[in-house]
């Protein structure tokens, strides 16, 4: 279980999702040290401009639930 932190990764797939107007991401992604593949759905303002398979994230956590994506 990831406390709190942050963790690298790749973006394997993206797909936005819109609820009543709010966008969303479902991401799926594989952690690079472990190789454990792992999904998180979030909002928008947690994740980057334009994401997109294949490219090198950093997933931050907290109480083991993703809280924001960034590119590396």
């Amino acid at each position: 279980m990831i406390m709190s932190g942050a963790r690298d990764a790749v973006l394997d797939a993206v797909q936005p999702v819109s609820i009543h107007g709010t966008i969303l991401y479902d991401l799926v992604y594989t952690h690079v040290d472990d190789g454990q593949r792992r999904r998180a759905r979030l909002g928008a303002e947690s994740v980057y401009d334009d994401p997109r398979p294949g490219d090198a994230i950093r997933v931050s956590y907290l109480m083991d639930v993703a809280t924001g994506v960034e590119r590396r």
